[in-house]
């Protein structure tokens, strides 16, 4: 939903380095910049899937990430990891570009190759080894519709981070996540008399993982930190956060938290979460 305070989904790692982003939904220029990451100093982006709120700020990330300035300033082209369609996405956005791009390019402000992705189609299996920098592809279930649909599993200095982006209950999302430092997965609810009586919030919620099958994976992984984050609670009378946690709670009896926009996770001699507001504050 389109919320000021909550933007789409977007993770940025930072390792050996290297800036790649885990999916890039509506608003992730805007957070890159108010954590000080100009948006050219990307070096990849790993699409899970192409719904619009995995992917939705790809064209500002190019057309921004061009420009000569402290937060554009891109100096090679970018890297798009990505399911099949890939393809057609940056072709399109080639041509969607291209009006700014002749402007920009006649005023003599960029080079019209900076517009250029240079385009990664996945299949499951590593899809990113650089500087240390380890991240491989896991096929998860979105639903019959929705395929391939990925998660991915990030490694760099013996750590592990796991993301499950969109899925239902998944053997093998719960394959790859094991020895994860820090589990993020997404959570979705709905009260009964609500899924019965509309079949729309049934559809979205039947593509989404309920609360105590996101307890049961997390009692089969047992990271050392496990987040939900893609929180979706749907009315009328929508689920409370509250209610959310105690389901999950019936099923997994670790530490659990819910991801907020600007949270920073910190892998050192321990793991640290807070917020990037906090830390700048």
């Amino acid at each position: 939903m389109p919320d000021s305070h909550k933007f789409g989904t977007s993770t940025l790692v930072e390792a050996g380095g290297m800036r790649v982003l885990l999916d890039c939904g509506r608003g992730a220029v805007v957070r890159l910049g108010q954590i000080g990451v100009p948006v050219g100093s990307l070096d990849a982006i790993c699409i899970s899937h192409f719904h619009s709120d995995h992917y939705a700020a790809l064209p500002d990330i190019v057309m921004t990430g061009a420009i000569p300035a402290a937060w554009g300033g891109r100096k090679k082209r970018l890297r798009l990891i990505a399911p099949e369609g890939a393809q057609q996405v940056v072709d399109g956005l080639w041509a969607l570009t291209s009006a700014d791009r002749d402007i920009r390019v006649a005023d003599g402000e960029i080079d019209p190759d900076l517009h250029r992705i240079d385009t990664k189609v996945i299949a499951e299996g590593v899809v990113f080894d650089e500087n240390g920098l380890r991240i491989t592809a896991f096929e998860v279930d979105h639903g019959d519709f929705v395929k391939p649909a990925f998660g991915y599993r990030v490694e760099y200095g013996g750590h592990v981070f796991v993301h499950s982006h969109d899925t239902r209950y998944c053997d093998n999302l719960v394959r790859h996540a094991q020895g994860a430092d820090v589990l993020v997965h997404e959570i979705a609810m709905a009260h009964p008399e609500t899924l019965a009586a509309h079949p729309h919030v049934r559809t979205v919620i039947e593509h989404h993982i309920q609360p105590r099958d996101v307890a049961r994976i997390f009692a089969q992984v047992r990271p050392k930190a496990a987040i939900l984050t893609h929180v979706i609670l749907r009315g009328p009378d929508a689920p409370s956060i509250d209610e959310m946690l105690d389901e999950v709670g019936q099923g997994y009896d670790g530490p659990l938290q819910v991801a907020r926009d600007l949270m920073v996770i910190r892998f050192g001699a321990s793991i640290s979460i807070y917020s990037a507001e906090t830390a700048r504050g």
